[in-house]
């Protein structure tokens, strides 16, 4: 082994290296992967020449995907410095970066490699600006990129909305916390920490022992981070912060901040995080799994030690640095800067808000900072939030004050704290997008006071949004392709009558009310209204304010805002209105405060160690009535609350996972609010615990297990527990990823080596898309493409590498193979978590539990909104027992002839994209064969007239003439690279989009008018355009300069809009014959070829136009009969068929903004809702709607992820089921909802008895009888036993599924059928082989010459084939079975009778 300084001239070698490439022009600066890491740095640390050769060779073409930076590397108290002329960012060290203008940077360049034989606490990274500064992101055309990297947000985009999120992208989050790692200053075993100084004064005891566990103390405390500051970081980074600015501790503290209030040592989650930032920077083999192969670790010497090498760096990452590289893995897009706290305070108190970076040395908060303080104590807090209103108090300005948010949690319990200045605006409170509601009539009730009192009555039906004080606005006729003709003023909700009606009055803030509108708004004007967001003012005060009041010295005063219920938002509908609760959780917080400030560090269930009776416990308690008793001389007896106050003085030391990612989540949650005004802000304090989890805890200690800070909590058996699990994660998406990060922290799967002692299986059929990373933390964007499971698989095991896990990629169903049969559902998991997007699946996992007896843990989000459900076995319903009504399906009429709202016209929109598209292209190449091959079209023709009717084989065969037509394939050749066939392809594309535009959105809705005119009367007499019915307006290009047609504003718009249909239906068109690529899609036809080819178009017409003798020509009049219009559309498209082409289909992609399919489905949409008067909708609501996309937020899922966790550890505990909670939240209000879950419907059976969802009835078959050979007899004979049932009770039916396979007044004395094997009666219902209840299943029968019938085998389908499979696979067969009590008739139903088949070997 080497010494450290063997390593000089080889670093000296490697800087020459790097020089070299400098001089030879390297365009890019150089990195390290993860996964060769290890092996550069042995080539630098090697003795031999030759491999000193290889060396250079290898880090040439070291690939750029997972990087570690220089400033990493280390070697104990001695470091690498890399000294540099200007500054230089990790991202620039790393090989971040190949464009060419920013790779040329020869500022960048290496001066000097030296070896600092000094202290960690003087050796700083290489990329500061200044001692106070580091930049881990300061490439700017890598940030610009990232900044238009809409589809990674887009999920996201739909529940912000593009105002917001725009906000969230220029918002700097500044996180103060503990980051763990090195520390400034090690300590070596003869420092000695002296009593009084930075932060240890109070502690008791001296001497040797003493300033030992001082130490202790600190090297604990630095090595693990916060899985909280972790998880908040987490949060917004996925979510898009322009930049994130990590507090460090100053140089010359000797200890962390607040060293003693934070225990890295129980902190599973931070340990969690902390494996996997290593493990991903550094490459560690952590996924021992995946390899067969033994990792070979190099040894070397430092300091005549010898040290791992892996060791070795890690033991040179600072928390800071290691929690920057993190955040840039997870968004490469966000800017990382690491401040030291004092500069930090500088800035806050001294520089402008949002000045410039430009100088060298300088850095801002930028214009939309937040400064969140994670597992801070009160006065650390304090400090931060008073720097926030520094500027604001000096100057008077509230918008000058930095939003503020500090979040902690102690145990089962967590805070949080909002102060976001004097005068914050928010401006949508539920970020819901209101409803424009149809209206009835308005009528006026009084005018007087200069302001006239109506009542608004909605159209019958339809159902009002509004409340008290609501502000509404009428809306008009939107034909005219703007606001509509008339700009009704806004009125204000004075009254609601009913869901139906409610009374208004003109808004204060309105300008006088117009008579005229008025007039309007009377005689029937206004078709709809919707509701108005007013942005509302909301005041903040201070954390100060709130703990001091400056205006009293009465100490009393200071916890005068517990009764204050306006300060306090409610997360639990039991507890937080609950005063001695909130007022015992937030005395312990202040106690908690006080013990650190006396003790230096957490109180502990087994007390300090020393040799004094009283315990920690004992003296939190002391602290307690120290508080009350010079805060509140008259506060209630303390007995009333020993309860709380025990249970936070006993687990306040530990750090539980659930809580943490939940507080994670809702602290995220409020820097997003306090940087956009969306959504209503905690105000101002929030409090959640989790208590009930402590429900039936046996002796908990501290535990050297993974999950020491849950086993400090709960007992180490609940660890044990989980680690033995066998847990099956169905979806390994957004809920799925958080679900498997909070797993690894608290240690499940980890049971032993054999995995039937603890595994977890995890299953997803998805593939990874970009738009999956702004919230699923285990991806990377390399990883695009990759199957869910298996990447969250590989990105477990760097959280936790003792973990067991199968990953696959099956669909759960009722599928004939897969993993997932009877048998794993009967022993494979104990406990289901559910994280899938779609109820189908649901139902069914559903129903495999419930048969199954076993534990389920669903969860859903939409937007800001979640809800998490448990099913506790044989005690809660389950989820399938209620179910949400389904949403209302868009009756056909009204798509097709009477939309009313933009949805319609979206849905309209999207079915035709389908229909031009994909059914159309796919129709033409099934037939593309038979009508060339065919001689006799007409034979085609009346197939296609018996077979589809005459209305829909005409529409068929004018489809495939337009589609097989002579055009382009007259040009005698269909290749794509021929210019005259691409040519063709153009100009037959364009006319037929103009044709399709004018049918569509002019000749169909004239037509509509010709037959139902305005002043038509229906059949009961009443005007038919009335209600949601409104007539449309036909539209039609109009050239500017027409002589025989008026052109106004309107006409603009609308020709505008109609081009926009053309060029998309024209590209997309084009495409259906031509394979072109992204790139060049969108110049296939540009929107002035579009308006010039409309223009001749509607000129041509213009001359034919002497009679309405071209519409009926256009809509397929003449004299000749059905069979010769369709013989000669036949005849059309025969031309084209000879050339056999194969016509490309599209399928609508909505994330692809490139592909032109959401340009044609907002262009057709929007001319259709300018022909009814809707308001027309943007290309992104289009998107949303179209896509059917859900919108989703990393803050919803981390906490509905966090409840699944809380319930899972109740599952396993097994507590009662009014402990279990089922969840629904609205981080937008924010509001939450807790209720236990209902118990199971109880059934009446026979002999009074009742069953649930959870029983069932086993029916085995015996050596002698398998279950193959069971009759149909010994079956209800066998169930009839087991049920119990007296002599007068029959059997009374028998279902599989949705089939009866026996009733007893049909079946009762059918004697064949009795001894009919029961599983052969199931296959003949199941395939569906006829309709003769007596026939053998797979047999029909056949009458031979002499009359004899005989039985002739039948062959089946591929349907019927894969229905036996499946049911050839189950072994168990599930029946529904119902008794009845011959003598009363009454009829009882049977618990879930059971068939079991043996297990196949």
């Amino acid at each position: 082994m080497m010494s450290i300084l063997n390593l000089l001239p080889l670093v000296g070698a490697f800087h020459l290296f790097i020089l070299l490439q400098s001089v030879n022009g390297a365009r890019q600066p150089w990195s390290l992967s993860s996964i060769s890491t290890r092996r550069a740095f042995d080539s630098l640390t090697s003795s031999s020449t030759q491999d000193d050769a290889h060396s250079t060779d290898e880090l040439r073409t070291i690939p750029s995907g997972f990087r570690a930076p220089l400033s990493l590397f280390g070697c104990g108290k001695k470091s690498i410095e890399y000294k540099r002329h200007s500054l230089m960012s990790i991202n620039d060290l790393r090989g971040g970066n190949s464009d060419d203008d920013t790779a040329n940077d020869t500022d960048a360049a290496v001066e000097e490699v030296v070896i600092n034989d000094e202290t960690d606490e003087q050796t700083q990274a290489p990329i500061q600006q200044d001692s106070s500064i580091i930049t881990t992101n300061n490439n700017k055309s890598k940030k610009k990129k990232f900044d238009n990297d809409d589809e990674r947000y887009s999920r996201q985009m739909f529940a912000l909305g593009a105002r917001a999120h725009k906000l969230v992208r220029s918002t700097t989050a500044i996180l103060d916390g503990p980051m763990g790692g090195k520390l400034a200053s090690k300590l070596d075993d003869d420092d000695v920490i002296i009593d009084g100084a930075d932060g240890f004064d109070g502690l008791q005891g001296s001497g040797e022992e003493e300033n030992n566990r001082k130490k202790d103390a600190v090297a604990t405390i630095s090595e693990v981070p916060s899985g909280l500051l972790y998880e908040v970081a987490k949060n917004l980074a996925l979510s898009g912060v322009g930049r994130i600015i990590l507090v460090d501790d100053d140089n010359d503290a000797a200890t962390p901040t607040d060293a003693g209030y934070f225990d890295g040592a129980l902190d599973d989650l931070g340990a969690a995080y902390r494996r996997s930032a290593l493990s991903e920077i550094f490459g560690s083999s952590t996924a021992a799994q995946d390899d067969d192969e033994s990792t070979i670790t190099k040894k070397i010497d430092v300091d005549d030690e010898e040290v791992d090498e892996s060791d070795l760096e890690e033991s040179a990452v600072s928390g800071a640095t290691l929690l920057a590289e993190y955040i840039q893995r997870l968004n490469p897009g966000v800017q990382v800067d690491i401040v030291k706290r004092g500069k930090l305070l500088d800035l806050m108190q001294e520089s402008d808000k949002g000045g410039s970076e430009e100088e060298e040395g300088t850095v801002s908060l930028g214009t939309n900072p937040v400064v969140v303080c994670i597992d801070r104590s009160q006065s650390v807090q304090l400090e931060m939030n008073d720097a926030c209103r520094y500027k604001c108090t000096a100057t008077g300005k509230s918008e000058a004050c930095v939003p503020f948010v500090s979040v902690e949690t102690a145990g089962v319990h967590s805070r949080v704290f909002c102060d976001f200045g004097p005068k914050f605006v928010v401006v949508d409170e539920d970020g819901e997008t209101p409803r424009s509601t149809l209206l009835n009539r308005v009528e006026e009730v009084d005018s007087s006071n200069n302001s006239t009192l109506l009542t608004v009555h909605c159209l019958e039906g339809e159902r009002h949004d509004v409340s008290y004080g609501d502000v509404i606005q009428f809306q008009g006729d939107q034909s005219d392709g703007q606001d509509g003709n008339v700009k009704f003023p806004k009125y204000q909700v004075t009254s609601v009558k009913s869901p139906s009606c409610f009374t208004v009055k003109r808004w204060e803030e309105e300008k006088e009310e117009s008579a005229e509108a008025l007039m309007i708004l009377l005689g029937g004007g206004a078709r709809s209204f919707v509701r108005v967001k007013i942005p509302k003012a909301t005041t903040f005060l201070s954390l100060r304010e709130i703990l001091h009041p400056s205006d009293s010295d009465d100490a009393a005063k200071t916890t005068a805002f517990l009764e204050d219920e306006s300060l306090f938002a409610p997360s639990d509908l039991d507890k937080s209105f609950d005063p001695v609760r909130r007022r015992a959780v937030m005395t312990s917080m202040t106690a908690l405060d006080l013990f650190v400030k006396k003790y230096n560090r957490l109180p502990s269930r087994s007390g300090n160690g020393t040799k004094q009776k009283r315990t920690d416990i004992d003296r939190f308690h002391s602290l307690i009535r120290k508080v009350v008793k010079e805060t509140d001389a008259a506060s209630p007896q303390i007995d009333t609350w020993d309860t709380v106050i025990n249970q936070f003085a006993q687990t306040c030391r530990g750090k539980f996972t659930p809580i943490q990612a939940l507080s994670g989540a809702l602290a995220a949650q409020e820097v997003l609010k306090a940087a956009t005004g969306l959504y209503n802000p905690v105000h101002q304090f929030l409090l959640y615990d989790c208590d009930e989890v402590l429900h039936g805890n046996e002796d908990c200690s501290e535990s050297e297990s993974v999950a020491s800070g849950q086993s400090y909590i709960l007992g180490e058996h609940i660890s044990k527990k989980l680690a033995r699990s066998r847990i099956f994660l169905v979806g390994a998406g957004a809920i799925g990823c958080e679900l498997l990060k909070n797993l690894s922290a608290m240690g499940a799967a980890t049971g032993s080596s054999n995995t039937k002692q603890g595994c977890l299986i995890i299953t997803d059929m998805d593939t990874i898309e970009k738009s999956n990373l702004s919230r699923q933390l285990l991806f990377r964007d390399h990883d695009v493409g990759e199957f869910k499971s298996t990447a969250a698989r590989t990105a477990m095991m760097r959280f936790l590498p003792d973990c067991h896990i199968e990953a696959h990629t099956s669909r759960v169903g009722d599928e004939e193979d897969g993993p997932f049969d009877d048998d794993f559902w009967a022993s494979g998991c104990n406990v289901v978590l559910n994280a899938l997007d779609n109820v189908e699946a649901r139902l069914f996992v559903d129903r495999k539990c419930a048969s199954h007896g076993l534990g389920l843990v669903d969860a859903g989000t939409l937007g800001p909104k979640g809800n998490v459900q448990v099913v506790v076995p044989n005690y809660s319903e389950s989820y399938g027992s209620s179910a949400d009504p389904p949403e209302p399906d868009i009756p056909v009429c009204t798509l097709k002839n009477f939309p009313y709202e933009i949805s319609h016209t979206i849905q309209w929109a999207r079915d035709l994209f389908d229909g031009y598209f994909n059914r159309r292209p796919r129709q033409a190449n099934d037939h593309v064969g038979e009508i060339s091959q065919a001689e006799d079209l007409s034979k085609i023709a009346q197939a296609l007239l018996d077979k589809l009717g005459e209305d829909a084989a005409t529409d068929m065969a004018e489809e495939l003439g337009e589609d097989l037509g002579v055009y382009p394939f007259v040009v005698g050749s269909d290749d794509p690279s021929d210019p005259e066939y691409v040519l063709a392809v153009k100009r037959t594309s364009l006319n037929w989009a103009i044709e399709r535009a004018y049918n569509l959105f002019f000749t169909s809705m004239d037509e509509l008018i010709q037959k139902h005119p305005v002043d038509s009367l229906d059949d009961d007499g009443q005007p038919f355009w009335s209600g949601t019915r409104r007539p449309p307006k036909p539209l039609r290009f109009i050239p500017l300069d027409s002589e025989d047609d008026e052109v106004s504003a309107q006409q603009v718009i609308i020709n505008e809009r109609i081009a926009e249909f053309v060029s998309a239906a024209t590209r997309l068109r084009m495409e259906s014959f031509l394979s072109v690529s992204g790139e060049d899609a969108p110049s296939l036809i540009s929107l002035d070829e579009a308006l010039a080819a409309l223009q001749v178009h509607a000129t041509e017409l213009a001359k034919q136009r002497k009679s309405k003798q071209i519409l009926h020509n256009l809509s397929g009049g003449g004299d000749s009969d059905t069979a010769s219009v369709i013989l000669d559309k036949l005849n059309g498209a025969k031309t084209g068929a000879s050339f056999l082409p194969r016509l490309n289909l599209a399928d609508f992609e909505k994330d692809d903004e490139s592909n032109g399919h959401v340009a044609f489905v907002t262009a057709a949409s929007n001319l259709r809702a300018l022909s009814y008067g809707i308001a027309p909708a943007d290309s992104m609501e289009t998107r949303r709607v179209a896509g059917r996309i859900v919108p989703a937020m990393i803050t919803t899922t981390g906490l509905v992820s966090a409840l699944s966790c809380l319930e899972l550890v109740k599952l396993l505990k097994g507590v009662p089921l009014n402990v279990h909670r089922n969840a629904f939240v609205n981080l937008a209000l924010p509001f939450f909802a807790f209720t236990s879950p209902l118990p199971a419907e109880e059934v009446s059976g026979v002999n009074g008895n009742t069953h649930t969802i959870w029983d069932n009835i086993v029916i085995k078959g015996s050596s002698k009888t398998p279950a193959e050979l069971l009759t149909l007899n010994n079956f209800i004979e066998k169930a009839k036993k087991k049920a119990g049932c007296e002599e007068g009770m029959e059997i009374s039916s028998i279902s599989f599924g949705p089939y009866m396979i026996y009733a007893n007044f049909l079946h009762s004395f059918d004697e064949e059928l009795l001894e009919t094997p029961i599983l052969d009666i199931v296959k003949d219902a199941v395939i569906g082989e006829d309709d003769d209840d007596d026939d053998d299943f797979g047999f029909d029968e056949e009458e031979t010459d002499g009359g004899e019938k005989i039985k002739k085998e039948v062959e089946l389908t591929n349907e019927q084939k894969a229905a036996l499979s499946k049911l050839e696979h189950r072994r168990y067969i599930d029946f529904s079975v119902a008794v009845e009590d011959e003598e009363t008739g009454e009829e009882f139903e049977l618990p879930l009778v059971r068939l079991e088949r043996q297990k196949k070997e």
